[in-house]
């Protein structure tokens, strides 16, 4: 009969409400709760294949907690958690809205979302340990990273930002991507801060420079956030410093009008300085206070024209590093030591995968490359070629009238798309398939080169045991 009563116990609500005992035998249980406020009963009988129960609760009034909360037994906190431990282990990243519609959908029952919550929250403390051990335990995780992996082929060029963390801790997240020849993220660095400060950014950054050293050629894109600003002037002095073009709209737009807004973005997506220059007196016509506002508040790089065009990188916004935030978001609320782990086995899986598709590739520039190039040979017959020799013509644009030169020797055309990102663009390409036995590999820049692709992801993530 105990044996019956404790059973009984474990799967109903007797964690958040104290249970009285009415009748309990070797089939049946029936019992009250003994507290002010809430009228109701519970009926447990065994089934005929003595392993299930059925549990009936009669609900009069309840003032307590939501009914969703006691309308069946297998909703008790000790269940839940004990399932979520199991889950977690297999899907570590599962939130706990996911894991009350998971529970629910397997084992037909009714689970409120704050039940599902506190169940992960304690199986998360059973699986993970505690926060306070957490920040020790990251200490311990750098010691073993160091110890196998003392002391690449993309772009010289990154993309920097931080998020918010979810866990118990509210401090932030920072990292470094760069750019490889397949356009895909490439994570480089990351890091915790407790909060985005001018120091806690240059303690970063000082770990970046660690890692990279200085590099003769660098193009650094950031926010409008003056400390993370100063401390990449402070440690890589000698880099392009640009500034994302949506975080600068995002301001802009709420002070001045619209059509200074549409001749920003044209301004900003613009490779010729002329072009660049054309656009902004548009936008001075229309509100003159526009340029000591972007002087003041937007002094670094925001537009295509002034890009160094040797880091063969041509996008405005740092859209990069936020595809790495995104990439690891189901993650921010795990404690810091495991959140460090979980992102470098991601980081290990993504260069393994990524070798293994290098390994499969026999070309000299990327096969996704070249597919871009020559769907971009289809529908040129608005643009008309004149020879001079083999090696430069001159392009005509039916549509506007302009007309720009173009060297293949050079690898360059006076619209100067080529030279910023390294692929010839459509006044090119319209020269180059005009002649016979053309390959179009011989005019991509070596950073798209399979070459280069192999070795961005030839340095191995080393594997580590567990953290103790």
């Amino acid at each position: 009969m105990d044996e019956f009563r404790l059973a009984m116990r474990q799967y109903t609500i007797n964690e958040e409400f104290d249970m009285a005992t009415e009748k309990s035998d070797s089939k049946r249980f029936r019992g009250h709760y003994k507290g002010e406020g809430c009228h109701w009963i519970i009926v447990r009988r065994r089934q005929d294949d003595h392993k299930n129960v059925k549990v009936t609760i009669l609900e009069e009034k309840h003032d307590r907690t939501s009914s969703s909360r006691i309308r069946t037994s297998m909703a008790s906190q000790g269940w839940v958690t004990d399932k979520a431990m199991t889950i977690l282990q297999k899907t570590p990243n599962m939130g706990a809205k996911e894991m009350q519609v998971n529970l629910q959908d397997e084992y037909n029952v009714t689970i409120g979302y704050d039940i599902a919550w506190r169940g992960r929250e304690r199986a998360m403390q059973e699986l993970f340990e505690d926060w306070e051990q957490s920040f020790q335990l990251l200490y311990n995780f750098k010691a073993e990273v160091e110890l196998r992996s003392p002391g690449n082929g993309c772009r010289p060029y990154l993309s920097i930002d931080s998020t918010a963390l979810n866990g118990r801790w509210n401090g932030q997240l920072a990292a470094a991507a760069a750019l490889d020849g397949h356009n895909w993220m490439f994570p480089v660095a990351f890091g915790f801060v407790g909060s985005e400060t001018e120091d806690n950014w240059i303690l970063f950054m000082n770990q970046l420079h660690r890692a990279i050293g200085d590099p003769p050629l660098l193009a650094v894109c950031t926010d409008a956030r003056k400390g993370l600003e100063n401390a990449v002037k402070m440690v890589f002095p000698n880099a392009e410093q640009r500034e994302c073009f949506r975080h600068l709209m995002h301001k802009f737009v709420k002070k001045y009008s619209s059509d200074c807004a549409a001749h920003m973005y044209r301004a900003a997506r613009a490779y010729k300085p002329e072009m660049f220059q054309h656009h902004m007196t548009k936008v001075l016509s229309e509100d003159p206070d526009v340029e000591q506002y972007l002087n003041k508040w937007h002094s670094l790089i925001w537009m295509r024209c002034l890009f160094n065009m040797d880091i063969k990188c041509d996008y405005i916004n740092n859209n990069l590093v936020e595809c790495f935030n995104n990439w690891i978001k189901d993650l921010k609320d795990f404690p810091v030591h495991d959140l460090a782990d979980m992102i470098r086995q991601k980081i290990m899986i993504l260069f393994d995968k990524r070798r293994r598709i290098a390994e499969r590739l026999d070309h000299k520039i990327l096969p996704y490359v070249l597919n871009q190039l020559k769907a971009r040979t289809r529908g040129l017959g608005h643009l008309r070629v004149v020879w001079s020799i083999d090696w430069s013509a001159e392009v005509r644009d039916n549509n506007n009238d302009m007309r720009h030169i173009v060297k293949t020797i050079t690898r360059e055309c006076t619209c100067l798309e080529w030279q910023h990102t390294g692929k010839p663009y459509e006044h090119a390409l319209a020269f180059l398939i005009t002649q016979r036995n053309i390959n179009l590999e011989d005019y991509v820049h070596e950073f798209y080169s399979l070459q280069k692709f192999k070795a961005a992801y030839a340095w191995l993530i080393e594997p580590l045991t567990y953290k103790s």
